[in-house]
């Protein structure tokens, strides 16, 4: 009996484990997975302390794929093959679902969608409802963003829902190039890094062709497959295609075009990728993280401002998913500092569908009591974490603690 009970709890470990490990299609879609549900329970502040100030990182909302070339390269392959009969029935049918993506996409590409725009919103006034004391009377609001217009939009979107609730607010929008020093900073040895030429990139290209496998794709969708000058390439482009449309207010999937296998082989090298140029990859040797001191300073210096003050207030700051995981990774926030280096297991240690979604955002919630005492909660996507750090609050910590550590991560205590 006893080795009978031993073993049902092994499959249910196993069976829990298993099923923690299996993504949906719209998350191995990397960095294009929409925004998910956040939880709508959170852990009570300790007694005696409200919060007063929030210091807030946020990539832009869900977005049309970044340029027309993405759209366009595509159907001219499919158009030039239906030209010749060239397209298989489902190749045909792929075609045909191509072109109503691009009419919608037409002239938008690289912008927000409705979707991200309804993120961002919603994101707000969530924020407002969880932490009205920051938000009450005439409450100081500074919104900077990077000059991508998709960023500029996100914060455009996400204080005006601010100033619905509270008109009173007083809010400044920024979007000046002199932010971009810390909102999306990258350093020439990192850009150096990060560039095809990179030594890493010998492994990494390898590492594709094991997970990359276009053979059945291409066969389904056309009557000569060799027709097909870069057939990675093309899986590839509707690999995006396909993830992108959870971002878009059309009732159209290309899901069923691939394999379950394919779409995370692929996103496993996306997923490296991210890994090994944002994260805290070994390969980086903390390069890519340290991309992100100017942003973290820039967090530390606005919070010393602000508890001086002492009056209700938010620094909203909007950018990309490369700098907020950056960030993230310096930080050593729960889950986003993990180091692995067999690239076979990058998946397993970190995911970009996790970390960066659209719409991603990092909120650093500032509590006080009467005798002045900080403590701050972090969190990511709005869910709590933790740092490498000792706290008896549980997710609340000693803000001069916290400070203190932060402070260790830029190199300047």
């Amino acid at each position: 009996m006893r080795q009978c009970i031993i073993f049902i709890l092994y499959l249910l470990c196993t069976f829990t484990a298993r099923s923690q490990s299996v993504l949906t299609p719209e998350q191995t879609g990397s960095i294009y997975y929409a925004y998910p549900a956040p939880p709508s329970v959170h852990t009570p502040a300790p007694a005696g302390y409200e919060p007063f100030y929030i210091s807030h990182y946020g990539r832009h909302g869900s977005r049309w794929m970044t340029a027309d070339e993405r759209y366009t390269e595509v159907i001219c392959v499919f158009d030039s093959l239906y030209q010749c009969s060239g397209l298989t029935p489902l190749g045909m049918d792929v075609r045909q679902r191509l072109h109503k993506v691009w009419e919608d996409a037409r002239g938008c590409s690289g912008s927000i969608t409705p979707l991200g725009e309804r993120q961002h919103r919603e994101i707000a006034e969530r924020m407002y409802h969880n932490f009205p004391q920051v938000f009450r009377e005439d409450a100081f609001v500074d919104a900077r963003s990077s000059t991508s217009l998709r960023c500029a939009m996100s914060m455009s979107y996400f204080t005006e829902r601010l100033k619905e609730l509270n008109p009173a607010l007083h809010v400044e929008r920024r979007a000046y190039h002199r932010y971009m020093d810390y909102i999306a900073y990258t350093s020439p040895e990192g850009e150096k890094f990060s560039s095809e030429k990179a030594s890493w990139r010998r492994g990494f290209r390898e590492f594709e062709k094991k997970n990359v496998r276009p053979g059945r794709l291409m066969a389904s969708l056309f009557v000569k497959p060799d027709a097909i000058a870069d057939p990675d390439a093309m899986m590839r482009s509707l690999y995006w295609i396909a993830a992108d449309m959870q971002n878009v207010e059309l009732d159209l999937s290309f899901y069923d075009i691939f394999e379950y296998e394919e779409l995370v082989g692929i996103w496993k090298t996306v997923n490296a990728r991210m890994y090994v140029c944002n994260a805290a990859a070994p390969l980086n040797s903390g390069l890519m993280p340290r991309c992100a001191v100017p942003l973290l300073r820039n967090i530390l210096e606005s919070a010393d401002v602000a508890i001086k003050k002492g009056t209700p207030a938010a620094d909203l700051r909007f950018g990309h998913d490369t700098h907020l995981i950056r960030l993230l990774a310096l930080m050593q926030i729960e889950g986003c500092s993990n180091q692995e280096a067999d690239m076979e297991k990058f998946h397993l240690a970190w995911q970009d569908y996790r970390v960066s979604p659209m719409g991603a955002n990092l909120q650093i919630i500032f509590y006080r009591d009467k005798k002045n005492d900080i403590l701050v909660k972090l969190l990511l996507n709005e869910n709590e974490v933790t740092l490498p750090i000792k706290s008896e609050f549980g997710p609340y910590y000693s803000w001069n603690v916290v400070k203190d550590f932060l402070e260790k991560r830029t190199g300047t205590n």
